[in-house]
């Protein structure tokens, strides 16, 4: 029995869908079962070959899920890099900021001080 065999008329969509990443998984399973089971030389080496090129799609596949997982990490890590840079400089200008307010709280208490004193005399 001839099964026909579906055409493409558009590339896939890389990284592969869940459901085709899948396929090709189901058909790698199914190779390696048919090579396992066969002692036929011609039919082994026709498995082996389709079963390598299955396994280089889910490889490449898989690589380039963790090639663009990797530039995503890589742009969230010069986010937050970018981002602790921006909270030391603010950390820094409050801090100098609130040793400027302790100064003056110091320097109101110590008018205080004074303008209590004078208005007691």
């Amino acid at each position: 029995m001839t099964i026909p065999t579906p055409v493409p008329t558009t590339p896939p969509a890389i990284p592969l869908t869940p459901e085709l990443r899948a396929a090709y998984q189901d058909l790698y399973n199914k190779l390696e079962t048919a090579i396992e089971n066969t002692t036929d030389g011609g039919a082994l080496a026709a498995l082996n070959a389709s079963q390598t090129e299955v396994d280089n799609v889910l490889t490449k596949d898989a690589m380039y899920r963790l090639n663009a997982n990797t530039a995503l990490y890589d742009a969230l890590l010069q986010q937050i890099d970018s981002a602790n840079d921006g909270l030391q400089a603010l950390q820094t200008q409050i801090e100098a900021i609130s040793s400027g307010v302790s100064t003056f709280g110091e320097i109101l208490s110590a008018i205080n001080k004074v303008l209590t004193l004078v208005s007691a005399a």
